[in-house]
């Protein structure tokens, strides 16, 4: 592990709760027929594409190579394991911009559906243009779960790469891999589709070292569903294997500290 960095503790009491993220945004509720997919709408799918490329691709290229200086370790594990069709990615939650970045470093050709948080298409303006460039948010009643698993599949099956933050929460630049439960597994599980870790970790700067550290994303090979196994096992199993590439990366490799997260039970916890 790398030098402790000074420049900033955080505390936090609930592993898997806490959330850091800088912009707070007030969740609007999504109605029961919010589209998730629109296969019928020709003109909606041409310019969601065209958008796509246009804004997308070039913006996570900007933040990717200009901003963050990332360098993608592993991409030749992907090539030579030709996944011709779609595949789900999963990696750790430490960055505003992560629903952008694998655009630019890991995903290439192929088009990227972030599951993300209602709060994503919140935002007052952008609702449409957010959900045109592929931001899937987290159902939370029966209808529109119904929609989301269709758009998943769908995408999936139509080549798409399916990009989930089983962490679900921002810890920026957090170099320790927290828990999380099986279900974001159960998509690929169910689908029988590949599945493919990433683990960014950070590496401190030469010059401009007042800089915040650059991102060196490790992608791991893809890693296919135990067939033999019930479903839910079959999703526990993929869970472990992302789960134990994410450790391993972050905790065997020189894994720059710029952030400290520390421990505080809630009753003992600074408010920021």
């Amino acid at each position: 592990m790398g030098r402790m960095s000074k420049k900033r503790v955080i505390y936090y009491s609930d592993l898997n709760n806490d959330d850091f993220a800088k912009r707070k945004i007030k969740r609007k509720p999504l109605s029961d027929n919010f589209k998730y997919l629109n296969k019928r709408n020709f003109l909606t799918r041409f310019f969601s594409c065209l958008l796509y490329r246009l804004i997308a691709i070039p913006v996570a290229w900007i933040y990717s190579k200009l901003i963050w200086n990332t360098h993608a370790a592993g991409k030749k594990r992907l090539k030579r394991a030709r996944i011709h069709g779609g595949y789900f990615l999963y990696g750790n939650h430490t960055q505003e911009a992560d629903g952008i970045i694998p655009h630019g470093t890991i995903a290439n050709h192929k088009r990227v559906f972030t599951v993300c948080s209602q709060e994503t298409v919140s935002i007052p303006g952008l609702k449409t243009l957010v959900t045109m460039l592929g931001a899937l948010p987290i159902p939370s009643s029966p209808k529109q779960a119904q929609n989301f698993l269709e758009a998943v599949e769908y995408y999936y099956k139509k080549g798409g790469v399916i990009l989930i933050y089983p962490e679900a929460h921002i810890w920026p630049y957090a170099t320790l891999i927290r828990d999380f439960p099986d279900a974001s597994f159960t998509y690929p599980a169910q689908l029988n589709a590949p599945v493919v870790a990433f683990c960014n970790t950070y590496k401190k700067r030469k010059i401009f070292r007042k800089l915040p550290p650059k991102i060196v994303t490790h992608i791991s090979a893809p890693i296919y569903p135990d067939t033999t196994l019930p479903l839910g096992e079959r999703a526990h199993d993929l869970r472990e294997q992302v789960h134990n590439f994410m450790v391993d990366v972050s905790g065997s490799l020189d894994n720059y500290e710029y952030v400290r997260y520390v421990y505080r039970p809630k009753k003992e916890k600074d408010e920021d």
